[in-house]
């Protein structure tokens, strides 16, 4: 991911407060998980969410070993169950969701438990795939930015930014309405 997309670059342009509390849905190994951890200097929270645990272990020895192990908490989940935000109704100040989009079937109900998890003026981030830019797969589901934002507004989104962090992504900053 560092090859094409620059976490540290990218963190830069969002909106981040010390003390916000962030779901990281489909983290894998963590590597925006960790820079978004440092950007909250010490304080705040972020749960990530990943389907192996072998990605989660491998993102809490990174985690500790820079010194933001005490700010993330992980929790083996699938993102493709239609209830994965059970229990954390209205719990974080923003969801990412990096690099992964293109990988889950049922966006709209994707999209739908992603705002369930964020408190009222949430940020949801999205960075994935360019749609022409995605390395041919039968199991991926690529979406386009424009129907993403279609389905992001009729599940009750506004669009705050729409953000370029590489030549072969694009991201939105949508906010809960």
């Amino acid at each position: 991911m560092i090859g094409i997309l620059h976490p540290t670059e990218l963190i830069k342009k969002l909106p981040i407060w010390e003390t916000m509390s962030i779901a990281d849905l489909g983290c894998g190994s963590g590597i925006f998980t960790i820079e978004l951890a440092k950007s909250l200097h010490g304080s705040g929270k972020i749960l990530a969410f990943d389907i192996q645990e072998s990605s989660l272990s491998f993102l809490r020895e990174r985690a500790n070993y820079n010194n933001v192990g005490h700010l993330i908490e992980t929790k083996v989940i699938d993102l493709e169950n239609k209830n994965f935000s059970s229990g954390m109704a209205s719990s974080f100040d923003m969801v990412t969701v990096v690099n992964m989009l293109f990988q889950i079937k049922d966006k709209k109900k994707f999209i739908s438990e992603a705002k369930k998890l964020l408190k009222p003026n949430g940020f949801l981030v999205v960075i994935d795939w360019e749609i022409f830019k995605i390395p041919f797969n039968e199991n991926l589901y690529p979406i386009k930015q424009e129907e993403l934002l279609i389905l992001a507004k009729e599940n009750g989104f506004t669009l705050k930014e729409t953000l370029k962090p590489s030549n072969t992504h694009f991201g939105l900053i949508l906010i809960k309405k």
